[in-house]
């Protein structure tokens, strides 16, 4: 099995659950760590550009 970092992991569980990217997004702007926050940023990042480049994604509707 392939090792994967923690922020592909994240970016595949955000995929998965948009509505729970949400929610944490939410949380995480509510309690103010900018920290936290470039961290989410990041993995949001991934999970949005992955989706771009994978077969069968929203870009290609």
């Amino acid at each position: 099995m392939k090792d994967r970092s923690h922020d592909e992991a994240m970016a595949e569980l955000f995929r998965a659950d948009p509505s729970y990217a949400s929610e944490l997004l939410a949380e995480v702007v509510r309690d103010g760590d900018m920290d936290e926050l470039a961290i989410l940023k990041r993995q949001l990042l991934s999970a949005a550009l992955t989706m771009r480049d994978s077969p069968g994604s929203f870009s290609e509707s």
